[in-house]
């Protein structure tokens, strides 16, 4: 698993900056709609902002997170060398596992906000 999120989050990483801008952007955006907009219109662009945030943020960080993982243990080194690569490779197990439950309650969020969105607006 982790060597998988390392290609993914690998190939991403030239596009880090552009995920870090649209996090900005969308932050930004929510950030003026909350104080700009007023009346029936009040939500209309405070939801899809979020939802850029939201996804945009969550992709820079996996990509910062995953981009550089510890190698597999080898046969060679001494016993707390390999313990310690152990450890640190457990904990990124255990990071990869909480990207998994965010990425799932995130996907869960994202789907309560389209709906109302298009319930309220359209």
């Amino acid at each position: 698993m982790l060597d998988r999120l390392n290609r993914i989050a690998s190939r991403m990483l030239p596009l880090r900056m552009l995920f870090l801008g649209l996090a900005l952007f969308g932050f930004l955006a929510l950030m003026t709609s909350l104080f700009a907009e007023t009346g029936h219109d009040q939500g209309l662009f405070t939801m899809p902002a979020m939802t850029l945030f939201l996804w945009a943020l969550a992709v820079y960080v996996f990509i910062l997170n995953f981009a550089v993982i510890p190698q597999r243990e080898t046969q060679g080194g001494g016993l707390v060398r390999r313990g310690w690569r152990r450890l640190q490779r457990a904990w990124y197990w255990l990071v990869g596992l909480f990207f998994l439950v965010t990425t799932l309650v995130l996907l869960y969020v994202t789907m309560r906000i389209v709906t109302l969105w298009l319930r309220d607006f359209f």
